[in-house]
C-alpha cells in the first residue's frame, strides 16, 4: 500500500513515526499513479492532481475547509474525503472567545494608553454574562466553543442547515426565518461556517442590517461568508458595535483596507488554530485514520459531498 504525503505538510519526526507505526505501508513524497491515499492541504486536491492518482481511494485533508476540493471528481470516484475539523476546536474556541473580550474589554485602547503611559479607565465595558450568542453552523468549532461560553452565563442559539436540534444549545434555527431571528437575537454573532454555494456572502448588507446595533460579529469560518465591503459599511456608519476577524478577502488583507484601522475591529492573520499541540493532534488523527482505512472501518472526519 502506498500512501502520499505532501511534501512539508506533517514535521519530519511525525513522518517517521508514522513510518515506525505502519512498516507495511510504502509512505512517499511524490505523486505516484499506484497511491491509494494521501495526506494533503486541500488545494493538492483539484482536478489536475486527481486525474494522475487513478487509484485513490481516500484524502485525508489536514485542514478544516473544503471549498478549493474538486468535489465533483470525489463524488463520481467515491473517494473517501476526511479533514482536520476536531484537531483546531479547542483553539479556535479560545480565539472567539478571546475575540470577544478584547472588544469588550477595550484592550486596543488600554495597550495604546500602555504605550503612551496614559491612565485613562473605560467605563461601561459590556459582559459576555446574560448576552445571547448565535452561531451560523453547529459543527465541532461552533460546539467548542459554545461549551466554554455557557461557564460565562450566556444563551446559545444557533442557525443550521439541518433542522435536528443540537443540545449543546440553548434553540436551533433553520431557514431564511431561522437566520433572521438569529442575527436579530443575538449580541454576538459567530461565523463557523464553511464556504460553498450557498453560503458565498450569506451575510451581506441586508443581513447585517437584521442584526442589533449593539453587536459583534466574528469571523472565523470563511472570509467570503461575509460580503466585506457591506461589513466595513456597516462598522463605519455604527451599525455594529465591533468585529473580531481571523478571516478575510482576500488574504493577505491588504494595508489600505479599512478595516486595519478601525478601533472597534480586532483582526488576525488567519491564525485562529495556532496551538503548540496542533502537529501533536493532526498526527493523532491521521494515525488513527490510516489504522481505521487500513481495517476497512469507518475514518473520522468523513465529509459527504
Amino acid at each position: 500500500m502506498k500512501i502520499y504525503i505532501q511534501p512539508r505538510i506533517l514535521e519530519t519526526p511525525y513522518v517517521e513515526k508514522l513510518k515506525q507505526t505502519f512498516p507495511t505501508i510504502d509512505f512517499v513524497d511524490q505523486v505516484d499513479p499506484s497511491v491509494v491515499a494521501c495526506i494533503v492541504y486541500p488545494n493538492f486536491l483539484n482536478k489536475d492532481n486527481l486525474s494522475v492518482l487513478p487509484r485513490l481511494q481516500w484524502a485525508q485533508s489536514l485542514m478544516v475547509g473544503y471549498n478549493q476540493v474538486d468535489q465533483a471528481t470525489f463524488k463520481a470516484k467515491k473517494i473517501v474525503f476526511t479533514n482536520a475539523k476536531d484537531v483546531y476546536a479547542i483553539t479556535i474556541a479560545e480565539d472567539i472567545i478571546t475575540k470577544m473580550l478584547v472588544i469588550n474589554r477595550n484592550v486596543k485602547k488600554y495597550i495604546h494608553q500602555m504605550d503612551e503611559g496614559i491612565w485613562k479607565p473605560h467605563r461601561f465595558e459590556p459582559e459576555i454574562h446574560g448576552s445571547t450568542i448565535g452561531f451560523l453552523g453547529s459543527g465541532s468549532l461552533a460546539n467548542a466553543a459554545a461549551i466554554r461560553l455557557k461557564a460565562f452565563g450566556a444563551t446559545l442559539i444557533t442557525y443550521r442547515k439541518s433542522d435536528l436540534p443540537n443540545p449543546i444549545f440553548d434553540q436551533t434555527f433553520t431557514g431564511e426565518s431561522g437566520l433572521k431571528q438569529v442575527l436579530s437575537q443575538s449580541d454576538y454573532v459567530v461565523i463557523t461556517l464553511p464556504l460553498n454555494e450557498n453560503t458565498l456572502k450569506l451575510i451581506n448588507a441586508e443581513k447585517l442590517s437584521w442584526m442589533k446595533k449593539e453587536a459583534v460579529l466574528i469571523n472565523v469560518g470563511r472570509g467570503e461568508v461575509v460580503d466585506q465591503d457591506a461589513l466595513i459599511d456597516a462598522l463605519q456608519k455604527g451599525q455594529l458595535r465591533g468585529a473580531g476577524l481571523d478571516v478575510m478577502t482576500p488574504e493577505p488583507l491588504p494595508k489600505e483596507s479599512p478595516l486595519w484601522t478601525m478601533e472597534n475591529v480586532f483582526i488576525t492573520p488567519h491564525n485562529a488554530p495556532s496551538s503548540p499541540y496542533m502537529m501533536s493532534r493532526l498526527y493523532d488523527l491521521v494515525e488513527d485514520n490510516i489504522k481505521r482505512f487500513m481495517e476497512q472501518k469507518p475514518l473520522k472526519n468523513t465529509v459527504i459531498f
